[in-house]
């Protein structure tokens, strides 16, 4: 067996790559490498790398004399302070003696023989040098008592993978040394930090999830990659792996054996996906030939469905094959949203960054076309810093020069009718300058010198980090810039490998209006990357070549005109495909608001409109035959009056899942499809009428539903033409495609305006000020007194009576109710008290009640309207819901108040009102004001949907908002930056916004309810020790006893039996050696088999026997018995379609998502979650790992909760930790791993032995 040397930073460097050569390479030693047939590599450093290695070492110098001045311990010694360092002896006798805020710099750490064996590694086989942390400093806990931190100080921007792991290991390594030698220093496991280049203090990081990947990494993966013989260790090259010494070994290797990492764009996961091809009967795939031939069958695309960056890619894989070994340029069927059909004045941006030092220092762009405006019909103009601190000045001209040719546009559009005006597209090659131009701008508006000007800009080229200043746009852009390798990789399949260099792809679609071509020079050009290499820079600001920036400015040319070139020949190609006519060039104007919240409300809520119109558009963009498939675009054939028949499969599920408020209807064709791709979502978002648009307007009345098939055949639909379409005729075919509508936003941006001119006006004084806004209520004594005293007739918890003291007595009351804690129940008698204490002293109190869905406002109206009579008040409390009525509950015993009665009311002295927002806002100068307003859900409700309410609420009025943040939050589509406080911004629910600014220790308006009174103690112990707190426990001794009941029976399956058990209220079932993508039939056959057992064996508590086998028994089975809840609509289907087979139900099955089972609750839940891809679970991290979506899922059974996860879920790529929502839903997730391995058993079910697929089952038992 081999040896392999292995230190912190190599495992933070494998972390980084994710290659598995990268580490078997560089772990064995140099003088064996040869015999293990490893090759040799040059020794010696870049220049980049030099330079890069001189900026480190001069920060941690900077650190140690500037940050640390007189608090650190420096190693004594000659020479710069790097070179030092602390003997294992000297460390540990130091470490003891730290004062709180030191630091050791540079200590030795040695790794034990014990360490390596507490994770199964061999200390003969796997050695570690000793570890030199560059920093262990001695923290001061809020208890008094100290604990050692690790910080690890990097000359960089930000935090990295490569970072954190290092971090980590430090941590785990000097815990264990500690321990081993028996001194009493506790080391921080929690956090760490990075000192980041410029900061003034270390990034703290959070180190659970960190640990628990490297503990996981060291007992499995190491052993498993190190073992393997060098020739057999999987590989793959991308864009990270130019800065490893192999590289070049690797990419001939590449080219020699016609390896798939040869296809530009293919991920380490897809490469491993078609390595291990983890399908029946299916063989390694590693060469293209090999994919060809695999490709050859269609029926083989299925197989990529399991693998996130490979599903629904058959034909885009097949055409890259093709061209990789054919050498043709080879169509896609895709269309371009962004690329324009021409423009009036293109221009081109580059800019380059120095990775030393962090800083743009050469941009420059090129501007085409626009002769009557400019005079000139091209102009270039380019910029690169002769040192580094003459970044700043090349930045600002970069800008101003930019500026003054999009103001030369703004005003020669002012002057000149519609007709006459110009059009501007800006354009970049790849995405890194696209993502350095964002950061440009955000940077240039803190500089007062540009600020003015970069806003402007900004204006423009809109990105949500502009949501956090104080001045918006008042219109969006649509594309402002547009990425040409993003339209190429939509559009294309070139003869370029590995990826799209400028140079090679200009060169496979040449233009032949405007040739040129670009040879690229090694000095500027990686192999991997179209981002300047640094070499250049670093030889003009050294000193030793100052005339290299006169080669850069050259460069910058060059490529200027090569992506120039590169537009004209990629719009030659794709002319069909491009649907796009830019709009006329305007600087957009700033909303005229006069206080920054309102300012960015009205950005945020045209943002999120744009955003959701042009998630629509790429819908309807994708190719017909996709969108058919997927039951976006549907072929239907008119056959009498408004019937019309579905042409192709389209399944009930997907349908209702889908179903959109409003159609595009299309004639079937060339035509119809042209109009489609060109359909302005949002210009006709609230219109009922489509205008001249050329495209009809369709909305489904009915379907005719094959349900034994579960397929919808027909659809009644009522149709609007636009201006001169003749009808449609019997027999006539066309396609029904999705339509984004809004018409709640225009009303958003009228009410937010009307509020910006209101003085003091009480939105703005919430949002600004929410402590001062719960101000006590001018109430007398008496009714206080007499409302308390109801209340606690009413039954009233300790925790609800708080939240009543508070809200009798406070201007603003956030009731945080989370689940089963009784909301709905206390708010109903909360208003039942006021009324009736203030009706005994004869004052007037008028409640309205609104919230995010017409299913909670009548919740609670029936809620109350079912107590009433409890207080007294049955004739005296008038109760209506405005304009309809939606629910089976409220149109039991709720009264409709039609919108032209309600001046009806006025007079009323009491009374209670709900509506949705808009209905209020609608009537709103018919109403009277509010003495009690109630907002229900208003954790997803976003502060302009409660701008449109709040007016209505009387000065002195009770504000009372009511919901749970750690439950679902409102849709956001935008993705904007964290707020420096690091607070909910106003994109988030008011709920949110308003609880996080509330003083955790001493709340002012703030009430937690507490006692639960659905889950029993197991199910409500998770969420009490990860998010309420322990005070969040079952109301009484019964509740919190509660176990489900099984009626006896035959023995089934093992594994049913162990995961059913009633003393194990709380599962979790770990799938293991399934890969998919959305949609899990492995997984849906596992839930399945535990539905059949439950439907015959599942006791009613109500009847204390099994449901019966009629439509009544299905009925209370599948709303009190059992909820299944899984993320993905094709996971629900998967399981609807498993689930109908086993029995001919007489009521549907419910099975739904998390958002459809909010505020209900069953004797069980089931919990699929089905992906277990990690690049799936990676694309749509926020979503699958959404801590909020989790909590709603385990929190809606009262006895059991069974939740399917699979292993790839829990062990995702360390990338994921940078995304801190993402990362906290993961955290939630292993903590539910942890919580049912402590608290009770595990087992692993062998499910198929050749297929390898097994089932770890953990069930936290009931404890007392």
């Amino acid at each position: 067996m081999p040896r392999f040397n292995l230190s912190p930073s190599l495992i933070g460097w494998f972390f980084y790559h994710d290659c598995e050569r990268y580490l078997r390479y560089h772990a064995t030693p140099e003088k064996e490498r040869a015999d293990a047939g490893i090759p040799a590599v040059r020794a010696g450093r870049s220049a980049v790398t030099q330079a890069l290695m001189d900026a480190g070492i001069r920060w941690e110098e900077e650190v140690i004399r500037t940050k640390l001045s007189g608090r650190a311990r420096i190693p004594g010694g000659a020479g710069p302070f790097t070179d030092r360092s602390f003997s294992i002896e000297e460390s540990f006798n130091l470490l003891p003696r730290l004062s709180p805020g030191e630091a050791i710099y540079q200590a030795t750490i040695p790794v034990s023989v014990h360490f390596l064996r507490n994770y199964g590694l061999d200390p003969e086989t796997y050695r570690f040098s000793p570890c030199r942390p560059d920093l262990i400093r001695m923290e001061q806990k809020e208890n008094g008592k100290s604990r050692l931190s690790i910080i690890d100080i990097k000359a960089s921007e930000e935090l990295s993978i490569t970072h954190r792991i290092q971090a980590t290991l430090y941590a785990l390594i000097l815990d264990h040394a500690l321990d081993l030698l028996g001194i009493d220093l506790e080391v921080d496991l929690s956090r760490a930090g990075i000192w980041l280049h410029g900061k003034e203090e270390p990034e703290p990081f959070d180190l659970h999830l960190n640990i628990r990947v490297v503990e996981d990494f060291l007992r499995y993966r190491l052993p498993e990659i190190l073992e393997e013989p060098p020739e057999e260790v999987p590989w793959h090259i991308t864009s990270r792996c130019e800065t490893c010494e192999f590289y070049p070994y690797c990419r001939k290797e590449a080219e020699t054996t016609a390896s798939v990492s040869q296809i530009p764009g293919l991920s380490p996961v897809g490469r491993r996906y078609l390595r291990e091809a983890p399908w029946n009967g299916g063989n390694p795939i590693n060469t293209l030939p090999e994919l060809e031939r695999f490709l050859a069958d269609r029926d083989n695309d299925r197989h990529l469905e399991n693998c996130g960056s490979l599903a629904g890619q058959g034909d885009r894989l097949r055409a890259t094959v093709r061209a990789l070994t054919t050498g043709e340029v080879v169509r896609g069927t895709g269309t371009s949203l962004a690329l324009p059909v021409y423009e009036g004045v293109s221009i081109v941006l580059t800019l380059q960054k120095d990775p030393v030092s962090g800083r743009v220092y050469a941009l420059g762009f090129r501007r085409s076309k626009g002769k009557k405006v400019y005079g000139t019909p091209a102009h270039e103009a380019i910029f690169v810093a002769q040192n580094p601190d003459d970044c700043t000045r090349v930045q600002r001209e970069f800008l101003q020069a930019l500026a003054a040719e999009l103001e030369a546009v703004d005003g020669y559009n002012r002057e000149h009718e519609w007709a006459d005006q110009i059009s501007v597209q800006t354009y970049v090659y790849d995405t890194y300058e696209e993502e350095l131009f964002n950061q440009l701008l955000n940077e240039a508006i803190k500089d007062p010198a540009t600020a003015e000007m970069a806003l402007r800009l900004r204006f423009y080229y809109q990105d949500p980090g502009i949501a956090l200043g104080f001045c918006h746009p008042a219109a969006s852009v649509s594309f402002p810039i547009v990425v040409l390798t993003r339209e190429i990789r939509r559009l294309l399949a070139l003869p370029v490998p590995f990826t799209l260099r400028l140079p090679e792809v200009l060169a496979a679609i040449p233009s032949s209006r405007f040739p040129y071509q670009l040879s690229p020079n090694t000095l500027f050009w990686n192999e991997q990357s179209n981002a300047m290499k640094s070499d250049a820079v670093i030889m003009a600001w050294s000193g030793a070549r100052p005339e290299a920036t006169g080669w850069i400015r050259q460069e910058i040319a060059r490529r200027l005109l090569a992506a120039g070139s590169l537009l004209e020949g990629l719009r030659e190609r794709v002319k069909e495909s491009l649907v796009r006519w830019p709009e006329n060039f305007r600087f957009p104007r700033p909303w005229d608001a006069a206080t920054p919240e309102v300012s960015r409300l009205l950005f945020i809520a045209e943002y999120e409109s744009s955003l959701g119109a042009r998630k629509i558009q790429e819908l309807r963009s994708r190719p017909p035959a996709v969108r058919i498939r997927d039951g976006i675009s549907i072929p239907v054939r008119k056959i009498e009056g408004n019937f019309w028949k579905v042409l192709s499969p389209l399944d009930l599920a997907t349908f209702e899942q889908s179903q959109a408020f409003s159609y595009l209807l299309v004639p079937d064709g060339d035509a119809g499809e042209e109009a489609l791709l060109a359909f302005d979502d949002l210009r006709y978002r609230a219109s009922p009428n489509p205008g001249k648009s050329g495209v009809c307007f369709a909305h489904v009345r009915d379907t005719i539903v094959n349900h034994a098939a579960g397929e919808v055949r027909g659809l009644v639909l009522e149709v609007t033409y636009p201006w001169n379409h003749q009808p449609f005729s019997e027999g006539d075919c066309a396609v029904l495609n999705p339509r984004f509508t809004d018409f709640v936003t225009p009303r958003y941006v009228d009410r937010l305006l009307a509020l910006d001119g209101e003085p003091n006006n009480p939105f703005i004084r919430l949002l600004r000020d929410p402590r001062g806004f719960a101000a006590p209520v001018l109430e007398s004594e008496e009714v206080i007194a007499d409302a308390r005293r109801l209340a606690g007739d009413a039954g009233f918890t300790k925790s609800q009576a708080r939240a009543f003291s508070r809200m009798i007595e406070s201007r603003l009351t956030l009731v945080w109710g989370p689940p089963g804690t009784g909301k709905t129940h206390f708010l109903a008698n909360a208003v039942l008290s006021l009324v009736k204490a203030r009706k005994e002293h004869g004052k007037r109190i008028r409640v309205g009640v609104a919230a995010f869905t017409h299913a909670a406002i009548e919740n609670l109206l029936v809620k109350v309207q079912d107590s009433v009579e409890g207080f007294g008040l049955t004739a005296a409390l008038p109760i209506y819901k405005l304009r309809s009525i939606h629910t089976p509950g409220g149109k039991r015993c709720l009264e409709v108040l039609p919108h032209d009665r309600v001046e009806t009311v006025v007079g009323y002295p009491s009374l209670l009102l709900g509506g949705t927002v808009h209905s209020f806002e609608r009537l709103e100068k018919f109403l009277p004001s509010f003495d009690l307003l109630i907002i229900d859900e208003a954790s997803q409700m976003r502060p302009a949907e409660l701008a449109m309410v709040l007016p209505l609420l009387a000065d002195g009025g009770r504000l009372v908002l009511a919901g749970d943040d750690l439950q679902l939050p409102p849709v956001i589509l935008g993705a904007y930056p964290v707020p420096e406080d690091g607070l909910p911004g106003l994109e988030d629910s008011i709920f949110a916004y308003l609880r996080r600014r509330d003083d955790p220790e001493h709340p002012v308006y703030t009430c937690q309810l507490l006692e639960n009174w659905r889950m029993n103690r197991t199910l409500c112990r998770f969420p009490a020790e990860t998010l309420y707190g322990t005070g969040y426990a079952p109301a009484t001794s019964a509740i919190a006893a509660q176990k489900i009941a099984l009626a006896p029976d035959e023995p089934g399956e093992e594994w049913v039996e162990w995961v059913l058990d009633p003393e194990c209220p709380l599962v979790l079932c770990i799938l293991e050696g399934v890969q998919t993508t959305v949609e899990n039939p492995t997984e849906a056959a596992l839930v399945t088999r535990l539905v059949g057992a439950l439907r015959e064996r599942l006791i009613d508590p109500e009847s204390g026997a099994p449901y019966p086998e009629t439509e009544d028994g299905d009925y209370r089975f599948w709303r009190s018995g059992l909820f299944i809840v899984s993320p993905h609509h094709a996971q629900i289907g998967a399981i609807r379609n498993a689930v109908s087979r086993i029995r001919d139900w007489k009521y549907p099955p419910f099975i739904d998502t998390v958002d459809k089972m909010q505020g209900q609750e069953a004797e069980c839940a089931i919990v699929s979650y089905g992906v277990s891809d990690p690049e799936t679970a990676l694309a749509e991290a926020e979503f699958i790992y959404s801590k909020n979506r989790l909590n709603v899922s385990l929190t809606r059974s009262r006895a059991k909760c069974v939740v399917f996860l699979s292993r790839p879920l829990l062990e995702p790529p360390l990338d994921l930790v940078q995304n801190q929502k993402a990362a906290e839903g993961l955290t939630h997730m292993l903590d539910l791993q942890e919580f049912c391995r402590a608290h009770g058993d595990v087992r692993t079910f062998s499910l198929d032995d050749k297929a390898g697929i097994r089932l770890t089952v953990m069930r936290a038992r009931e404890e007392e």
